[in-house]
């Protein structure tokens, strides 16, 4: 009886995650979310989470990394896709510059240009499991035609090395410079999914604190 109703509770508890639907175009059918067809493609984002768009006849599909839907930014977490002279990206924080498109994979990543080079970088899946939405966005620096992104990043005139995470640093040491990262001891384990819905609107305006987000004591 005690399992029936820790079940029931369960179930109860567990955010609205709609079903996915299937498109038919030309004779095809696709499943899945935010489904799009153009004369040629038909495609669907796997999870409720992502977005698909139409350019140029091509559709194109973006689905987040669970780390990014597990801890939503506070402005919400809503990808996007841009298009410039042929050339299409899904993502976030995209960037568009002399004809390119390039974006980040998850909200908390960075774009850069530099001589014509579009380079995005993102944080990995377990520093944002670690600092969730509070993680420091990075850089990125230049030195001469090379680029480099992350955090505490320092350059000498031909190379950029950059810490891959917000807790790193980088310094330089007889012209040599050298970058480290302390490990990554948290532990993230996730048993229900986000409501769709409330992730993509900014904190504020959700109904509650989404229950995957550490606090501050936590960490």
């Amino acid at each position: 009886m005690i399992l029936t109703l820790l079940g029931i509770t369960l179930l109860a508890s567990a955010p609205p995650i709609p079903p996915p639907t299937c498109l038919t175009s030309n004779g095809k059918t696709a499943c899945g979310y935010f489904c799009k067809a153009s004369f040629s493609e038909l495609r669907c984002a796997s999870t409720p989470y992502g977005t698909c768009a139409t350019f140029n006849g091509q559709v194109y599909c973006f689905d987040p990394t669970a780390a990014a839907i597990h801890h939503p930014p506070d402005e919400g977490l809503r990808p996007e896709c841009k298009t410039v002279a042929g050339e299409a990206a899904c993502g976030f924080n995209c960037l568009v510059a002399n004809g390119k498109v390039a974006c980040a994979q998850t909200p908390y990543g960075a774009c850069r240009e530099h001589y014509g080079q579009l380079v995005c970088w993102d944080p990995s899946e377990a520093t944002i499991h670690e600092f969730g939405s509070d993680i420091r966005r990075p850089d990125c620096l230049t030195a001469n035609t090379s680029i480099g992104c992350g955090y505490d990043c320092k350059a000498d005139y031909s190379q950029v090395k950059c810490a891959a995470t917000p807790r790193g640093r980088c310094e330089k040491h007889n012209e040599v410079l050298e970058c480290f990262d302390p490990p990554i001891l948290t532990q993230d384990a996730h048993t229900q999914p986000p409501d769709p819905e409330e992730i993509r609107k900014p904190k504020s305006q959700r109904r509650q604190e989404n229950p995957a987000e550490p606090t501050k004591k936590e960490r």
